[in-house]
């Protein structure tokens, strides 16, 4: 029996799956008590960390006599001293009940070396007899504890659950051993201001696999799980097909297998990354310096980056390794949020307002909240929170009380994931016409969502947009990923960065870079101007080449685009254009890289420009009534439809009593509902009375 393998030193980076002193923990997990040789533990889970985010209960039954587990996710922690940090085939075989697994497919997720680290197998479960068994092969399976709470495996249902009965694995034991090691010493830093910095960075051998890092790495929580490798989906760009790497804050060392290795370093999209190749050899210090040169300076410019929407519990204000994790991603301002839920808050932070801020080097950290968040009617997000505001379960639904305190206090309002997801229409079509949103989270998850938010600028209602990555959720996203730039007049603080976003100086990206001017004004901008004036537009567009190529850059006027212009194969693309000014109406930019498919588009776009004539708003007026027919029916829709509480994210925990407070509050919530309607109805005869 093939026994352990050991070939990184470093027993600290072992904490993986380590529980949080509160056990604050907003992913659904369970320890169950079914025993099988060669794992350690079963958990149940909702999230597993490895590809599948869990509805439902597992609970172990009695099927004839054997001890079952029926439920849609199970996690499994294969016991160290049988396999850890190995390279091998592993076989896995299941017996499941056919009778009991509604799943359309069970799939099986593994801890994986080189390419995706996140292996999957999917089995077509049979539906007929008494039992059934599958084995599978986890291919080159590495089962180092990456996994939600540590576990190596999972087993998920696709749209239903599974009746597991038994599992075992075995091993190949093909695992090749080093035959030496050797000491790599990296050193980053700033070519130009010779400063060393954090960074991400990739260590590869011949086969693609990364050692596991040492425990120099910067640990990062993932949720409640202190972890050093962080998984990078496809839309962050990354020259090598491994898809894992780590954070160093400006140098790092370990102790790695002799060999030649892809060293890749990369510090957002402003810097151009490094890939070179690097040998170790067996018995040396192998040192390497790497210095990261710009490819473009945008705080030079007065821009500078920032992240909307990030999950990451900090045990005090001057939160060390969260400080590195951001800056290794060269960002500038983080949004702390924490998460709350009709029965809690996830994700605490230790002080709030100015307490609450830590700034250094240019890279500021701020609580703020992601709370109320429902499925009833979407997740809301505040910035700049003076004091956190929680409300009760019985008064959970009346966001507006949430939004009118925080407001008070200086923050900056809006809502998260497209102001879709969750119901999120719904929330925005009573809470805009209050003018209680700032923003819209346009950009996440590798998409822009433009349909709610250009349907609120044609309305003439003003609303920014904001770019975010959501860590940790959203697949395996890193911080910055989605980002959002703000120009800044003067030097960078936290309150300039606030100031310039409330102005409208702001664009979200995923790679390229905007600039605009109308008539000589930045983003944000309003021009009164007289009707039939002429509208002069420069625009322009940049992308570094390590993250995209870029393909074009669009003029969009009313939703609409007015002109285009492609890249023609250069990085930097420059948009002029005339307009006049029959109409008031709004006018933005927008640019793509070539990279534009359903889950993942390369894209940049800018804040709104509005061009006023006379008194008149910049609605979008052939397309008034049609689009005010769509919130109303969003509040039509959230009178009427019961809540599906198996879609709130912490389903475990608040299912009974969001169903139970929903019917309680509905009735106090909806003359806010109808005051909504009454100002959409306003608003619908004035336009019928506009000529």
């Amino acid at each position: 029996m093939p026994g352990r393998i050991a070939f990184v030193v470093g027993v600290a980076l072992l904490a993986i799956g380590a529980v949080a002193a509160d056990g604050d923990d907003a992913r659904y997990s369970s320890p169950l008590a079914w025993k099988k040789e060669r794992f350690s533990r079963v958990l149940a889970l909702g999230y597993t960390d490895l590809g599948a985010n869990g509805r439902g209960v597992t609970e172990i039954r009695s099927l004839g006599g054997e001890s079952c587990l029926v439920g849609p996710t199970v996690g499994f922690d294969v016991d160290n001293g049988y396999a850890f940090d190995i390279d091998e085939r592993v076989d896995l075989t299941i017996s499941y009940v056919p009778e009991l697994t509604t799943a359309q497919a069970i799939v099986v997720l593994y801890d994986k070396n080189a390419g995706d680290p996140r292996g999957a197998v999917e089995i077509v479960p049979e539906r007929v007899g008494t039992r059934a068994r599958a084995t599978i092969a986890l291919d080159r399976a590495r089962l180092a504890g990456q996994g939600a709470q540590g576990v190596d495996v999972a087993i998920t249902g696709r749209q239903g659950v599974i009746g597991l009965c038994d599992i075992t694995i075995a091993r190949s034991g093909t695992t090749r051993l080093p035959t030496g090691f050797g000491r790599l010493r990296l050193a980053v830093k700033d070519a130009a201001t010779g400063r060393a910095v954090p960074a991400r960075v990739g260590l590869y051998d011949e086969t693609g696999r990364l050692p596991l890092p040492s425990d120099q790495a910067i640990p990062v929580r993932r949720f409640t799980d202190q972890i050093r490798r962080v998984w990078l989906n496809r839309r962050t760009f990354w020259p090598v097909e491994s898809r894992e790497a780590f954070y160093v804050d400006g140098s790092y060392e370990a102790r790695v297998p002799a060999g030649a290795y892809d060293l890749v370093v990369s510090r957002g999209p402003e810097y151009r990354l490094l890939h070179r190749k690097v040998r170790v050899l067996p018995d040396e210090v192998t040192p390497v310096e790497v210095a990261l040169t710009r490819y473009d300076d945008l705080p030079a410019r007065g821009w500078y980056s920032g992240e909307s929407h990030l999950h990451l519990q900090r045990d005090e204000v001057a939160d060390r390794e969260v400080w590195q994790q951001v800056a290794a991603e060269d960002l500038h301002i983080a949004h702390l949020l924490e998460m709350g839920n009709i029965m809690g808050t996830y994700f605490k932070q230790p002080a709030w307002g100015k307490p609450g801020r830590y700034e250094r080097d240019g890279v500021a950290l701020l609580s703020g909240q992601e709370d109320p968040r429902t499925v009833a009617r979407g997740h809301t997000i505040h910035w700049n929170v003076e004091r956190h505001t929680h409300f009760e379960r019985d008064a959970f639904f009346q966001y507006h009380h949430v939004f009118e305190r925080t407001r008070l206090g200086g923050a900056v309002t809006g809502y998260a994931h497209h102001g879709e997801l969750f119901n999120g229409r719904r929330g925005l079509a009573i809470d805009v016409p209050f003018g209680l949103v700032d923003f819209i989270e346009v950009l996440q998850g590798g998409r822009i969502a433009t349909e709610t938010w250009y349907n609120f600028l044609n309305l003439g209602f003003r609303i920014l947009p904001v770019g975010g990555a959501d860590w940790p959720y959203f697949g395996p996203t890193l911080p910055g990923v989605e980002r959002t730039y703000v120009n800044i007049d003067g030097p960078f603080s936290i309150d300039a960065w606030l100031e310039g976003f409330r102005r409208g100086r702001a664009y979200v990206t995923n790679g390229p870079f905007l600039e605009l001017r109308v008539n000589g004004q930045p983003m944000g901008a309003e021009l009164k101007v007289p009707r039939g004036a002429t509208i002069e537009i420069e625009a322009s567009a940049r992308l570094n080449p390590d993250v995209d190529t870029l393909d074009r850059l669009e003029l969009v006027v009313l939703g609409d685009v007015a002109r285009q212009e492609p890249a023609r194969g250069q990085d930097r693309v420059q948009l002029k254009a005339t307009l006049t000014a029959d109409r008031s109406q709004w006018l933005a930019i927008r640019a793509y890289g070539r990279h534009q498919e359903q889950q993942f588009t390369t894209i940049a776009h800018s804040a709104p420009v509005y061009v006023v004539v006379g008194d008149e708003p910049t609605w979008k007026a052939d397309a008034l009534e049609p689009l005010v027919a769509i919130q109303r029916g969003h509040l039509n829709d959230l009178l009427r439809e019961p809540v599906n509480a198996d879609g709130d994210l912490e389903f475990f925990e608040t299912r009974d009593t969001i169903v139970e407070q929903w019917q309680r509050q509905l009735p106090t919530l909806t003359p806010r509902v109808k005051e909504a309607d009454a100002r959409y109805a306003a608003l619908l005869d004035r336009i019928r009375r506009t000529p």
